[in-house]
């Protein structure tokens, strides 16, 4: 089914998909990190939010278009060959905070979910308000793909 879903879309939904699908949306599964987060965490996780937000489109610049199958989508290996560059620009991103793709998936909801803090945090930080409140919201329908 969720090939079928991306052999119908354009080759440029289908990385923006793929890149939330890996990275922006977060796996449900249990938190190992009971609690509210803290204001440092909070910081931690805005900032590689801010930054991967900023950097996607240098990710997709200047990409190989992938090839098509004969069923008219991106072959299995092409979308696999995407998926790992998604995993790797990523991880390199996620890695300059401190942070793995697995940590980020698994801790992201319940950091953005504590408004207080967010709303605490980014009003203590004027400059990162500004960055994270343009940041595009998530392909896949979620808020500000967190």
């Amino acid at each position: 089914m969720f090939l079928l879903m991306i052999r119908s879309l354009k080759i440029p939904s289908v990385l923006m998909a793929l890149f939330a699908v890996y990275v922006l949306l977060p796996f449900s599964s249990m938190n190992a990190y009971a609690g509210n987060p803290s204001a440092a965490e909070i910081e931690q996780y805005v900032r590689a939010r801010i930054d991967m937000g900023e950097n996607i489109g240098e990710f997709f610049k200047n990409r190989e278009r992938p090839q098509f199958g004969p069923e008219g989508g991106p072959s299995m290996e092409a979308l696999q060959k995407m998926t790992n560059e998604i995993n790797d620009f990523v991880g390199g991103i996620l890695s300059k905070h401190g942070l793995t793709i697995e940590k980020y998936q698994t801790r992201s909801p319940d950091v953005f979910a504590d408004e207080a803090g967010l709303k605490t945090f980014l009003d203590a930080h004027p400059d990162l308000k500004k960055r994270y409140e343009v940041l595009p919201k998530s392909p896949m329908g979620g808020q500000r793909g967190h």
